[in-house]
């Protein structure tokens, strides 16, 4: 199988980095732009109207306008995605069990998926999580260090032998 950056792997997940990016930049900077919250029928709505009025809906909007134009400037990826994943799993509950109307019901698994599949895709950078015995290394040590090199123990390459460089077969 070829890996993540090979084609047609490669172009998937730039193109889910920037579908789900550009969602994100919209949905945030339709709320910053106009104030409006999304009318939802039932228990849903309730939950989005009283979001917004303990003033949590504006600072979820902004965030998923700052988190959508990282993902569009490909900084920070598995940042963005990380800290979008709450909102995400939020969203799929109240829109597929909740609410369950059929735009919901395209948009919350949309919404998950999406964001599932880019952290799955950049989930080679957390490898080290799944490891069952790790040696103390602390973010700042971490960009001292080429950790990822190290773990996987690449091969180094093999230095010329000296007597061939000296008679100059080398060259």
């Amino acid at each position: 199988m070829q890996g993540i950056n090979s084609p047609p792997w490669k172009y998937a997940v730039l193109w889910l980095r920037i579908y789900f990016g550009a969602d994100l930049l919209w949905s945030g900077f339709r709320y910053i732009s106009t104030g409006w919250v999304p009318f939802i029928p039932g228990t849903g709505g309730a939950y989005v109207q009283a979001l917004d009025a303990i003033h949590m809906f504006p600072v979820v909007k902004y965030m998923e306008c700052v988190l959508g134009i990282l993902m569009l400037s490909n900084r920070f990826v598995l940042l963005a995605a990380i800290f979008e994943f709450p909102t995400s799993v939020s969203i799929f509950w109240i829109n597929t069990f909740i609410v369950a109307t059929p735009r919901q019901l395209f948009s919350g698994p949309n919404q998950l998926l999406m964001n599932g599949l880019l952290i799955l895709a950049y989930s080679g950078y957390m490898a080290s999580v799944f490891k069952p015995k790790l040696t103390p290394l602390a973010l700042w040590e971490g960009f001292k260090v080429d950790v990822w090199k190290e773990s996987l123990k690449f091969k180094k390459t093999p230095e010329p032998r000296r007597d061939i460089v000296e008679s100059g077969e080398l060259q």
